[in-house]
């Protein structure tokens, strides 16, 4: 009996050790794979908050032109800016107030491009989007097509276009 008992013994501090290694590189492993599908979901969900601030701004021209106001460019280049903030005020759209930025429409030939400028907590932009081609310091492009995740930038490597000019 006095035998069995000296067979029966725990773990050692190596084998434990080298457990939490093993358990520590699945971890890391793990953790490359969850981390950028993380970031591609965010930069979804905000190109679709983008594409709603199209439409948002769509609405506003609309009804601003129907009622004598501004509304759309009417002549070739021109364009016209409406911020976030006038968006939510008027009940155009519903961002949250940790957005902000401007949705810019130009007239070009028988087309309005829309760019978005959006920020949401000094992080991310849609920078140049609903056109194809993307700003180059003047509002240029040939049609609209819907923003997607390729389209959101990181904010800090592009210049302030958070307010619209006057």
């Amino acid at each position: 009996m006095n035998e069995n008992n000296n067979n029966l013994r725990g773990f050692t501090l190596v084998e434990l050790l080298a457990v939490i290694v093993v358990l520590a590189i699945v971890m890391l492993i793990a953790l490359q794979a969850v981390l950028p599908a993380m970031e591609r979901a965010r930069r979804q969900t905000f190109a679709i908050e983008a594409n709603g601030a199209i439409d948002a701004a769509n609405t506003y021209f609309m009804s601003s032109y129907l009622t004598g106001g501004k509304g759309f460019p009417a002549t070739e280049g021109a364009t016209n800016c409406i911020t976030i903030e006038k968006l939510r005020d008027g009940g155009y759209t519903e961002l949250g107030n940790n957005y902000s930025g401007k949705v810019v429409v130009q007239k070009k030939g028988n087309l309005h491009l829309y760019y978005v400028f959006l920020e949401k907590d000094d992080t991310w932009m849609v920078n140049g989007a609903g056109t194809d081609i993307k700003f180059s310091g003047t509002y240029n492009g040939s049609f609209n097509e819907d923003i997607n995740e390729d389209d959101v930038e990181d904010y800090r490597q592009i210049a302030d276009f958070a307010t619209c000019p006057s």
